[in-house]
């Protein structure tokens, strides 16, 4: 598995990238006319918004879950990503992931609760050894369909797009990120998992580092090193096989999406 700690500068890089990676990948793979074609292409990238963005899922309707006049006022970007789900607001404090799984190497993961088991189990596995090395409460659970908590308080949420023969995932982890910025952006989400019990943003989010004495960098710098030990992605991001492919779709994508405020909005 190749690994990467790279954000790019603006947002929309960011997610046209995530999309990029499993479209590459995926057409890689459908067009291999030989073994020599077929490439090992599972990564993980690490990365943060560079300011707090608002991105909703594919199908979500923007007007159901996001206060967009008060995005506005604050110049705040309003984003859709390539996967599902609900929508989140990240920025710095909030450290994100995006895994790249090959359904050839791990057949099972074609089924969706199992990737999403599998997955969650390498996020919280790695989560709960920084938090142990830094001496903090570190008995984190899976709730609802792939929530991180702790205490039933969620600091991670996550969601999937799934190709023919690659599964993107990625997700977040809210480890020292201003909670006021979600209730001023969001609304009560249409959709909450039963765990939930109906509480509202404040009472329902948590960040890893509440009052810790521990700084972001710190947890940040021990949180990637985890998470490429859990995943043994020993591959360096220079080596992955398909950068000018990679390039190309992401521009592609820019173009045609990421950077078109009426994609973004259109639902």
């Amino acid at each position: 598995m190749y690994f990467w700690n790279h954000s790019f500068v603006r947002p929309e890089e960011n997610l046209a990238w995530d999309e990029a990676l499993v479209e590459v990948a995926d057409r890689s793979r459908l067009e291999a006319s030989d073994s020599t074609r077929i490439f090992d292409l599972e990564t993980i990238r690490v990365w943060q918004f560079e300011k707090p963005t608002v991105v909703v899922g594919r199908g979500s309707r923007v007007a159901d879950e996001v206060y967009l006049d008060r995005c506005r006022d604050d110049g705040v970007p309003v984003m859709r990503r390539a996967s599902g789900g609900s929508t989140v607001v990240a920025g710095p404090g909030c450290c994100m992931y995006s895994v790249l799984v090959s359904l050839q190497q791990r057949p099972a993961w074609r089924g969706l609760d199992i990737a999403h088991q599998q997955i969650m189990l390498r996020m919280a596995r790695a989560t709960s050894r920084t938090l142990e090395s830094l001496s903090l409460e570190s008995s984190i659970d899976l709730r609802g369909t792939c929530d991180l908590t702790i205490e039933s308080k969620k600091f991670s949420g996550n969601a999937l797009r799934c190709k023919r023969n690659f599964l993107l995932y990625h997700g977040t982890i809210l480890a020292a990120m201003p909670l006021d910025w979600i209730a001023r952006y969001l609304r009560e989400p249409p959709r909450q998992p039963q765990y939930r019990e109906k509480r509202q943003h404040h009472q329902f989010v948590r960040n890893l580092l509440p009052n810790s004495g521990v700084s972001i960098e710190k947890f940040v710098s021990r949180w990637t090193r985890d998470v490429q030990e859990c995943w043994g992605a020993t591959e360096t991001w220079e080596n992955f096989p398909l950068h000018e492919e990679l390039k190309q779709e992401q521009d592609r994508l820019l173009t045609t999406r990421y950077l078109d405020s009426g994609w973004h909005l259109e639902r």
